[in-house]
């Protein structure tokens, strides 16, 4: 029977004038099933009761009472059981504004949820997240298939298969399209380059009153409405998944998978993160050889070798990818979690100077982030190749050269060149004073994290303590007297002091304030490096400070 025939039979069973609108879906109407296979569903003012179920020669009517039906769109009052028709291609037979209504709240309250649940669960990443807008649709398929596991089916059917998917993945995207312009507007979201960002106003809020409010009502609504209402419905409510399991079966034959949602792409694979590669997935792990041939001129069949290069908090992996064709080298670093008490140690060591933060996933947030943004304002620091949130591992350049510390050491013993070594120094002060200009510190300022590359420019790496805003005479109190402790016990003052010096003048001459240096020598820094700063070098740096910052 056509559709308009099915339509008249269904205004039959609904009384005049309380039908709102009127849907059709199921596989006869997405192409992959008989005529036949055909749900109408029906949504009625003050229908009682509120869900009604009966065949219509071949297809079956579910009629639902529209205020409940609204309920389930805007407050998951049903579990979405009702409300996930509109992630379907459906197609409108009465009330065609009406639906389109409900689809963009429908869509709009996805979003503001999955949104949600990645500022809790990604605090550290939500603001440097790329979303592209699949992930919602395919993020809600998922928790909804675990809801119902009938409905994985249906969804298996619409998007399962590459020619299904392109042409029913445009349709069901366009009331997300919709929704995400809405929610533009209010500020929770901003688009960029095709791709969705969360907006100032969901950052500020964390929305996380917004989403405890409204799961908690959600899901409690709709636990309570799931154990008064589900089992009396089921076989009505079921039947439109059972017919798209039906059709699923149908079509695979052998080739069914246990689980029906297997070919579907994975939601994470939609969250990406911007690396000097491009946007990568932030959820992936990283495949060596691929990011080998995107930085240079090598094959697969060139060798990969791994070494691991140190890093007393992280595992940290130098990766060399050589051959005839060239060789690239990157590093891997796996961020772990310290919270033992080797971290307390810490913790105690620098009280009331310095809070280090610990965490495995903050530590790669501060390193990703202040790696882009040092590197958009134009300072020397690794380029960053791929993160994977999974692991907490990072990729990123490897810099060619030797770190300040080496240098350093042989200058105390006499060993090395004088005036091109203290010109490196203060090399490295200059580039600590412009940093701090745009109210960035580093949090980790230790000799070894400045590398000299082949052409004598100076980098700074490992900063995964780096933050903006901080305490700058942090960064100069640590280099300083992290610098001193490489005297020998026996030396005069006068083997440091000409090093503290040419840091402080580097630091000075490119704008760093003297009041950040005379506190750089306070007494609140001194105890804290006193541990381990011979006295001679603390006298010295006391001395340097007071008469450079004067």
């Amino acid at each position: 029977m056509r559709l308009d025939g099915l339509k008249a039979l269904c205004l039959e069973q609904v009384p005049p004038g309380r039908l709102k609108a009127l849907m059709a879906l199921g596989p006869g109407i997405f192409g992959y099933g008989s005529p036949g296979e055909v749900v109408l569903m029906a949504l009625v003012s003050r229908l009682r009761p509120k869900i009604k179920y009966t065949r219509l020669n071949e297809a079956f009517l579910l009629m639902v009472d529209a205020r409940l039906f609204k309920l389930d769109v805007k407050k998951g009052l049903f579990g979405d059981l009702l409300a996930d028709k509109l992630l379907t291609p459906y197609l409108a037979l009465e009330g065609s504004d009406y639906l389109r209504e409900l689809d963009v709240a429908f869509k709009q309250r996805i979003i503001t949820e999955l949104l949600s649940n990645l500022v809790l669960d990604l605090p550290e990443f939500a603001s440097e997240i790329y979303i592209d807008p699949r992930y919602f649709l395919y993020e809600a398929v998922f928790r909804m298939s675990r809801i119902m596991p009938l409905s994985a089916y249906m969804f298996a059917n619409l998007l399962a298969r590459r020619e299904d998917r392109h042409v029913n993945e445009a349709k069901i995207m366009e009331g997300f399209k919709e929704a995400i312009s809405a929610l533009e507007a209010f500020g929770y979201l901003r688009s960029e380059g095709g791709f969705v960002r969360l907006g100032e106003k969901a950052l500020k809020k964390g929305m996380r009153a917004f989403i405890i409010n409204d799961l908690a009502y959600g899901l409690g609504e709709t636990i309570r409405g799931l154990r008064r209402h589900l089992m009396k419905i089921l076989p009505g409510l079921a039947k439109a998944y059972v017919l798209e399991k039906e059709a699923f079966l149908k079509r695979s034959g052998k080739e069914a998978k246990l689980s029906p949602l297997s070919e579907l792409p994975r939601p994470e694979s939609f969250l990406l993160l911007k690396t000097h590669l491009g946007l990568r997935p932030a959820f992936a792990k990283a495949v060596l050889e691929e990011i080998a041939r995107l930085l240079g001129p090598v094959r697969k069949q060139d060798d990969i070798r791994i070494s691991e290069i140190g890093g007393s908090l992280n595992v940290v992996y130098l990766v060399s990818v050589e051959g005839e064709s060239g060789r690239v080298r990157f590093v891997v670093k796996k961020f772990k979690n310290w919270n033992n008490l080797k971290w307390l140690s810490l913790r105690l060591w620098s009280f009331g100077a310095k809070k280090f933060v610990i965490s495995g996933r903050k530590r790669l947030k501060h390193e990703y982030s202040m790696c882009n943004l040092l590197s958009e304002l134009g300072f020397p620091v690794p380029r960053i190749l791929h993160v994977d949130l999974t692991t907490n591992t990072l990729v990123e350049e490897f810099i060619e050269g030797f770190n300040l510390a080496e240098p350093m050491r042989a200058f105390m013993f006499g060993e090395g060149g004088g005036g091109s070594f203290l010109a490196l120094v203060e090399n490295a002060g200059q580039l600590v004073a412009r940093i701090h200009s745009h109210d960035v510190t580093l949090g980790d300022c230790k000799p070894e994290n400045f590398i000299i590359d082949r052409e004598g420019r100076v980098y700074l790496v490992d900063l995964e303590q780096a933050s903006v805003g901080g305490d700058k005479a942090w960064d100069v109190a640590e280099f300083l007297y992290y610098s001193g402790h490489f005297v020998p016990s026996l030396a005069a003052e006068e083997v440091f002091e000409p090093i503290a010096r040419a840091f402080l003048r580097g630091y000075l001459g490119a704008g760093g304030s003297p009041e950040v240096i005379k506190k750089a020598s306070s007494v609140k820094f001194a105890r804290v490096f006193s541990i381990f700063t011979p006295p001679q070098v603390m006298k010295a740096i006391n001395k340097a400070c007071r008469e450079e910052a004067d």
